[in-house]
């Protein structure tokens, strides 16, 4: 009894809390907790070791599963930044879509039955926005940026890594049935505010690079759709790649909604993966 009152009184240092507040790694734990509430979901991975051509050593923060889905995760806590996807007039879709392109596990047509692995173009629901271009505001004057390409360009190649180590790791009686469709998304969870901005280019200055006038069609959202061509490490050109950009407090309605679409593109624009 005198022990525990003892260690109740003990003063944490202002250092440790610092350093709790300032980690991103309890965020990352309270991610896999909503992850395991979510019904029919579970962590598959936590701090899954994978290697980048130049041989350095990486960790994904968590791979989640619902068995058809694996979602590569990365955590991004942040105290100020705000993201905002640009959706230009006229130069690409700018409503709801379901279009993701991405990895998926098949099986080889032999004796073994292990999966093989290509990058196809499928129809995902909750359909999103898509957008090319992000401005990572890092200050409160929004003056200060940085690009959301490396934090999306890592959690590609993470997921390559990730579905390139799946068929050695394949388990059937974990994994389901080697015949199912497996689907390897590259997910974002932040906690940074998400907003997307809809204009027209000719609303820009060439003049001054900016806005003439503040863009109308700024709106919240609680997912998008990044995409563009990101780099492999595996040296083949795959195409446009997609990465989910989700926020935190939606990312427990997210997991109930994603789903593979029941209308799905004739044209997967399939490229194999090795």
């Amino acid at each position: 009894m005198g022990s525990a009152m003892a260690k109740s009184k003990t003063k944490v240092p202002a250092a440790v809390l610092a350093a709790l507040q300032s980690s991103g790694f309890p965020f990352q734990t309270a991610v896999a907790h909503v992850i395991r509430a979510v019904a029919g979901w579970s962590v598959y991975a936590s701090e899954y070791p994978w290697r980048t051509s130049a041989g350095d050593h990486q960790f994904l923060d968590l791979v989640a599963t619902n068995r058809n889905l694996f979602l590569t995760i990365e955590c991004k806590k942040t105290r100020k930044d705000i993201l905002t996807f640009l959706r230009p007039v006229g130069h690409s879709h700018t409503g709801q879509l379901d279009e993701f392109r991405c990895l998926r596990a098949g099986q080889l047509r032999d004796s073994t039955g292990r999966p093989e692995l290509f990058c196809e173009e499928w129809a995902l629901l909750p359909r999103s926005t898509s957008s090319e271009f992000c401005v990572v505001s890092t200050s409160d004057s929004g003056r200060d940026q940085r690009l959301l390409e490396r934090d999306a360009g890592l959690v590609v190649r993470a997921a390559d890594a990730f579905a390139h180590d799946f068929p050695k790791r394949f388990r059937p009686d974990h994994d389901g049935s080697p015949s199912a469709t497996r689907l390897f998304v590259p997910v974002i969870v932040t906690n940074a505010p998400i907003y997307t901005a809809r204009y027209r280019p000719s609303e820009v200055s060439l003049e001054s690079g900016e806005f003439a006038a503040q863009p109308e069609e700024v709106e919240s959202a609680p997912w998008v759709r990044f995409r563009k061509a990101f780099m492999s490490d595996s040296g083949l050109h795959l195409g446009d790649r997609s990465v989910f950009v989700v926020n935190a407090a939606a990312f427990a309605e997210f997991l109930d909604l994603i789903v593979t679409s029941p209308a799905q593109p004739q044209d997967r624009a399939e490229v194999r993966f090795v």
